[in-house]
């Protein structure tokens, strides 16, 4: 930022009505900006206390009056604006929903926080939350495609604090630890099948934090079986370098058109994203159906862009017997049955007559593992 540190400025209070709230900005220092209108006049905020954000965008939203107290002003060398307002570590923010009752109304800066427990027995239809939660378990990784078109990577995680413990979907890419505390704000509480779960959303914002105790102990169920692939129903999706999913698409061409973007793209610049189910066959003879995402297929065999669903599902079942993960339902992991140690293996001795005879053994070739390598899918 081309401001100058406001470590020795004067603290000041101001107010007014906030608009134009930017996302968190820098993860290793993390800030968000915004505009503060007061009297026809403009003054630029920088806040360095990302925790506040959700305050920030409620402010806007509902178009509140809002003072900003202990804050450090500077004077703008931008004509355009009066001055530069710095909402630091030790600065606060109250803000009124009904101007006419703004002595009544004052709400504090600082966002309310749930425990796990209050939301596993809540009964009322409370939509968003504010929680602080150590990252348990990665459950598992998938991709969906949402009501606008778009094709978003998601990953579900179960979370705890010292109350209880539920699963939380993360949408988009985010930078998680698992064992680590973080402070999640503006999370979406479902309720599907008597089961209450979180999903981040658009102006979710996580923090990293200090660990807030000792979270409740729990782990997702997780089994892992060496089966057969039976059977396997496979779908593939196409989509534009904006994430929007692609209709009759034909890669043989030098060009895709995107009718979200209207915009044509290269053939090469597509990407192709696989899933589907699986029928699994365990040792013991009894068959178990599980969800299959892109990544895990990609590990075991090579994907080409033209290659159909037909010539994939020909390929999986065509595996020999696999070292199967399965969490909830979804295959997290496959790979090779692992070989038995040479010490494992029992062999009988029987005793031989001597000979002075001497002969040659036949030549039978190089004696290698089919399973040492990924599996190539033909196109």
């Amino acid at each position: 930022m081309a401001e100058h540190s406001p470590a020795k400025k004067t603290r000041n209070q101001v107010k007014g009505f906030l608009c134009d709230v930017s996302p968190i900005k820098d993860t290793k220092k993390p800030y968000l900006d915004a505009i503060l209108l007061n009297e026809g006049e403009y003054s630029k905020v920088v806040a360095f206390r990302p925790e506040d954000h959700i305050h920030f965008h409620n402010a806007e939203t509902s178009r509140s009056l809002v003072t900003l107290e202990d804050v450090v002003l500077q004077p703008s060398v931008e004509s355009s604006r009066k001055m530069n307002v710095f909402y630091t570590h030790s600065s606060k923010m109250t803000c009124v929903r009904d101007l006419g009752e703004a002595s009544k109304n004052r709400l504090s800066a600082r966002p309310q926080y749930v425990q796990l427990s209050e939301l596993l027995n809540l009964e009322s239809k409370l939509k968003r939350v504010n929680i602080n939660a150590k990252i348990i378990q990665e459950v598992r990784k998938g991709n969906s495609v949402i009501w606008d078109g778009s094709y978003l990577p998601s990953t579900k995680y179960t979370v705890a604090d010292s109350t209880g413990y539920m699963s939380l979907t993360f949408w988009r890419e985010h930078s998680i630890t698992v064992g680590e505390w973080y402070s999640i704000t503006n999370v979406s509480v479902r309720k599907f099948g008597g089961k209450t779960s979180l999903s981040t959303t658009k102006n979710t914002q996580i923090v990293n934090i200090t660990s807030q105790g000792t979270a409740v102990a729990v782990k997702v169920p997780t089994e892992t079986i060496t089966c057969d692939i039976i059977g396997a129903n496979i779908k593939n999706i196409f989509i534009c370098p904006n994430s929007h999913t692609l209709k009759d698409v034909t890669l043989s061409g030098p060009t895709v058109y995107c009718f979200s973007c209207n915009m044509h793209y290269k053939s090469t610049a597509i990407i192709m994203k696989t899933s589907g189910h699986l029928d699994l066959k365990s040792e013991t003879r009894h068959v178990v159906g599980a969800h299959i995402e892109d990544e895990v297929i990609r590990s075991v065999l090579t994907l080409k862009p033209a290659t159909s669903p037909e010539d994939i599902i020909q390929s999986l079942v065509a595996l020999p017997p696999m070292q199967i993960t399965i969490r909830e339902n979804s295959v997290v992991k496959m790979e090779d049955v692992p070989q038995k140690a040479e010490g494992e293996l029992h062999v009988k001795e029987e005793p031989v007559e001597e000979s002075t005879d001497f002969y040659s053994p036949p030549d039978h070739g190089i004696l290698i593992s089919s399973q040492v390598r990924k599996r190539q899918s033909t196109d």
